[in-house]
């Protein structure tokens, strides 16, 4: 993984930044596209999201669910009961 310094930009007061146009057009990143922020060691990290199909994020679900040993039919259940109660 390479690291280079594109720019220095400053937070408004709303809490945003603006990506430099080099840095969006080099990773091709589109108006309205959604990034992933990641906080590690002090440093704030913007990654680009992956499409998922739906399959592929149950996938992803369920093997998490797994090891972290989460009754995902339970929890299905439970929110369904809730939403008829919510009616």
């Amino acid at each position: 993984m390479t690291e280079q310094i594109e720019d220095i930009v400053k937070i408004s007061s709303k809490g945003q930044i603006i990506i430099p146009k080099c840095v969006r057009e080099k990773l091709g990143l589109q108006t309205g596209e959604k990034l992933l922020v990641v906080s590690r060691d002090g440093e704030i990290l913007l990654r680009k999201t992956k499409k998922l199909s739906i399959a592929d994020l149950a996938e992803k679900l369920e093997a998490q669910a797994l090891k972290q040993n989460i009754d995902v039919d339970k929890i299905i259940d439970e929110a369904v009961e809730w939403a008829r109660r919510s009616k």
